[in-house]
């Protein structure tokens, strides 16, 4: 499949606002609809989304046309248990090579969710929670394992979102995160990935027992807040 400017920048453009909730779960892409609004050829619009169902952003079904992915509650509860093998691993690999620099900013974004946390500004705590983890991320060596796990998280942002919002679960989320930087302090790889797989799988049991709580009113305009 040739691909143009035109047919990346489509792609990519689609693909923020699927992450973002923007295209909401559900919604239906019309190739015509789509050619208007980004100003090129329906075959451009075509190309742009086969490419979003190989990522698996959306499905085409035949005479149904595309629309954006939807997770059923199963498969977002898979999704999480994936990312606690993962993580778990990425955090052992982490603890064994984060470099006292990053240490240090470790300790600094945990300090500011602290203060976002006790301010109840849960938008802020969730923006530090994602920088927090990232710095896990680049503390790394293993870059297949993280380019994994980077688009797990991108392919189901719209639904790693909420758990902050459950009563008490910023308390314990910090706690939790808490928990990873002593162990990266002392550099102990087995407390670390422990520590980690405790925090996904806590989100994970969240995510299960406030589904209708979080997801009751819909899909619409979910926000990117992140617990973890």
């Amino acid at each position: 499949m040739t691909l143009t400017h035109n047919t990346q920048s489509v792609y990519g453009d689609m693909k923020l606002r699927i992450t973002k909730g923007q295209f909401a779960p559900g919604t239906n892409l019309r190739e015509g609809d789509l050619s208007q609004q980004y100003r090129v050829s329906r075959n451009t619009v075509k190309k742009a989304l086969l490419m979003l169902e190989r990522d698996r952003y959306i499905t085409i079904e035949p005479n149904k046309g595309a629309k954006v992915r939807s997770f059923s509650l199963d498969e977002v509860l898979q999704f999480l248990e994936l990312r606690e093998e993962l993580e778990g691993f990425i955090t052992r690999k982490a603890a064994e090579n984060i470099t006292d620099e990053q240490l240090a900013q470790l300790k600094q974004i945990l300090d500011s969710m602290k203060e976002y946390k006790d301010e109840n500004n849960l938008l802020a705590y969730s923006q530090y929670n994602q920088k927090f983890h990232e710095l896990i991320y680049a503390s790394c060596p293993n870059i297949l394992a993280v380019d994994l796990v980077i688009n797990l998280k991108n392919q189901m942002l719209k639904y790693n979102t909420r758990t902050i919002l459950v009563p008490g679960r910023s308390d314990q989320s910090f706690k939790e995160h808490l928990a990873l930087f002593d162990a990266f302090k002392v550099r102990d790889p087995k407390q670390a990935e422990q520590a980690m797989r405790r925090h996904l799988h806590n989100i994970r049991e969240v995510f299960n027992d406030n589904f209708a709580l979080l997801f009751g009113w819909g899909t619409d305009g979910i926000p990117s807040w992140a617990d973890g």
